[in-house]
């Protein structure tokens, strides 16, 4: 096991100690759900992880994920988990509200969760990986993946310029949980 995954992992386990990682394909009624999202959401049994509480649901064994991507994607979920501690029931019953709505409150968890691939984009390439990244969840944030959580990419480009604005000017990376994560990631901290 690589140093980083080490890392992200004891990270994990001190705010969420029992964490579970479970292939989804593992876990009967996620392969129900997976299969009713299908027309939707075609990629959800093999691109997306979901978490629920202290289980982490992954497209595939964790030992058969990169060890960089199942790092980034611990990092990514643990931002859900601290959301889910912190607001308990709000964070679930706006999160699950899955009606395209034009500007759901999903779209704001998921905001707060991809500040760290928006984090991890400019530590390792820079304005132009942090600026390919922020088009790429833009589109993603209007598109099926999320339900059309926002309306419109170039609408969902305007919600997430203000992470972009604070990942390429430092201050989001001197916020908790980022600051925490980002050490972990680096090697800053153990």
């Amino acid at each position: 096991m690589s140093d980083r995954l080490t890392r992200v992992l004891a990270l994990v386990r001190r705010h969420v100690p029992d964490v579970r990682l479970v292939h989804k394909h593992e876990v009967a009624w996620m392969r129900v759900f997976g299969r009713l999202i299908r027309p939707v959401v075609p990629d959800f049994d093999t691109h997306y992880t979901t978490v629920l509480g202290r289980t982490v649901y992954l497209p595939r064994p964790p030992e058969q994920m990169p060890e960089r991507v199942l790092a980034a994607t611990l990092c990514h979920e643990l931002v859900h988990q601290l959301d889910q501690r912190r607001y308990g029931l709000l964070f679930y019953a706006s999160y699950a509200w899955a009606l395209p709505a034009g500007r759901t409150m999903r779209a704001y968890w998921e905001r707060r969760a991809y500040a760290v691939d928006l984090l991890f984009a400019y530590d390792r390439g820079g304005d132009p990986e942090l600026d390919n990244v922020a088009r790429r969840l833009a589109d993603l944030f209007s598109g099926p993946g999320y339900f059309f959580m926002w309306a419109g990419r170039a609408s969902a480009a305007a919600y997430l310029r203000p992470v972009v604005d604070a990942v390429r000017d430092g201050s989001l990376a001197e916020q908790q949980p980022y600051a925490e994560i980002l050490a972990v990631w680096r090697g800053d901290q153990a």
